[in-house]
């Protein structure tokens, strides 16, 4: 339909005079306007007035004196500009209805005055809130939700691994024990106890079946307060001095006055005061390299041990079982004998650590739980190692895993030192001095891994 201004319904139209000026109009205007020739007023001319359609003006805006009322008769009153943040909008809710048809865009005082509606505030507006805005608080909380549950599991994890940990006495007596020294010093030890394997479980893993326990591996781990992690191999033959019961193979230590004793013989022998302790059995280490799915080595020759039955080929492949277990304890079968067989435990240890701190692991709940249980339940932890230092202990091996740090063995002098306890392996006195006094001063190494 065209578009007739005069037919506009919302164009304001003026009040009638208010107080003294509330009186019947000279009805000239009125009848010059629609034509009239009157020349007095008539009441009843006047009501049918009012009551006939007004034409208004066409092209211009409507003034006062198109209504009938002179210029001066609003002076009192008080026009309301209302500034619109676009041009207002028809009927139809198109700027075109108000274009084109007598009208500019700008021109539109839109109800504001006189009383009217009030157009919108400065600015346009106010939006409502969107239906997009409502999705993306329920995502948000839905994530947050998701987060605690993950942080909740993580904690469950860990909490169940912790509870797992087998505790032994690991402390010495001893009251000449060295002073703290530069960085922290963990021992790892390995065990050859199989008490916790069956007679079919020993004969499979070609263990033997002798009683008691005594360490078959020993390791120190250094963690400086700054800088990399020292992973130090003691030889089990070496031969030292055990405190009141004169010199032996270090190893005899742990049969003889168990962790406690072995503590106080590596803290003798080095200088170096122990601040954690950690060990595994035969059976434990055979179950966390089973937990991860075995190990991955690769190894430059084919490696053979009549003694263990251990027949490997040359190249890369998973160990796993007697396998592994078999792999890290050969010595027999290895010409460098012990310092062989320390060499390979420093390896795969390294390389199980890899697995085990894989974030496919460690950063799955279920995952964690399953592998560190197993882990836990396999080792024991010193009764005065906290689990900030058991977390310190992890993290170390991590970075020997990842290349970081160096691996060690103690200086020897001779492998195959005769003693009363049969073939030791004797250190060499000034080269291993000048190691323990580097790690317990924090001095730089003087010896090549």
């Amino acid at each position: 339909m065209p578009n007739r201004p005069e037919d506009d319904w919302t164009r304001p139209i003026p009040r009638s005079p208010r107080g003294d000026r509330a009186r019947p109009r000279d009805p000239e205007p009125y009848d010059s306007w629609t034509g009239s020739s009157q020349d007095a007023w008539d009441p009843q001319a006047h009501d049918d007035w009012a009551d006939q359609t007004r034409e208004l003006p066409t092209g211009r805006r409507a003034t006062a004196a198109d209504y009938g009322y002179s210029d001066d008769e609003f002076a009192d009153e008080r026009w309301e500009e209302v500034e619109y943040a676009e041009a207002p909008r028809g009927r139809t809710g198109r700027r075109a209805d108000y274009e084109g048809g007598g009208y500019d865009a700008g021109d539109y005082d839109g109800g504001g005055r006189h009383g009217g509606r009030p157009g919108p505030p400065r600015g346009g507006a106010p939006r409502r809130p969107t239906r997009r805005r409502f999705r993306l608080r329920r995502v948000m909380a839905f994530l947050l939700l998701i987060v605690l549950a993950y942080v909740a599991s993580m904690i469950w994890a860990v909490a169940s691994i912790w509870s797992s940990i087998d505790r032994v006495d690991s402390t010495p007596t001893n009251a000449a024990r060295p002073g703290a020294g530069s960085g922290s010093n963990f021992l790892l030890v390995g065990t050859d106890s199989r008490e916790d394997l069956t007679r079919d479980e020993r004969n499979d893993l070609v263990t033997g079946h002798t009683e008691g326990a005594r360490a078959d591996t020993i390791m120190l781990l250094h963690l400086p307060d700054g800088g990399d992690p020292v992973l130090l191999s003691i030889p089990r033959d070496s031969y030292v001095e055990i405190p009141g019961q004169g010199s032996n193979k270090i190893n005899a230590a742990y049969s003889i006055g168990g962790p406690k004793m072995l503590v106080d013989t590596v803290e003798q022998s080095t200088g170096l005061r122990i601040d954690g302790y950690l060990e595994i059995g035969f059976g434990g280490f055979v179950e966390v390299v089973g937990t991860v799915g075995g190990v991955r080595m690769c190894l430059d020759e084919p490696v053979t041990d009549e003694k263990t039955r251990l027949d490997l080929p040359a190249g890369c492949q998973e160990l796993a079982g007697k396998e592994a277990l078999n792999y890290v304890r050969m010595r027999y079968g290895d010409p460098r004998g012990d310092l062989g067989r320390v060499e390979r435990q420093r390896e795969f240890l390294a390389a199980l650590t890899h697995e085990m701190a894989k974030p496919a692991t460690v950063l799955v709940p279920w995952r964690l739980h399953q592998v560190g249980t197993a882990t836990g339940s396999a080792i024991a932890l010193g009764e005065d190692t906290s689990m900030w230092e058991a977390g310190r202990i992890a993290l170390g091996m991590r970075s020997i895993s990842d290349g970081n740090g160096q691996s060690l063995t103690v200086p020897v002098a001779n492998t195959n030192y005769q003693t009363a306890a049969g073939s030791s392996v004797l250190w060499d006195e000034v080269a291993a001095a000048d190691l323990f006094t580097a790690l317990r001063t924090g001095a730089p190494l003087s010896i090549e891994p």
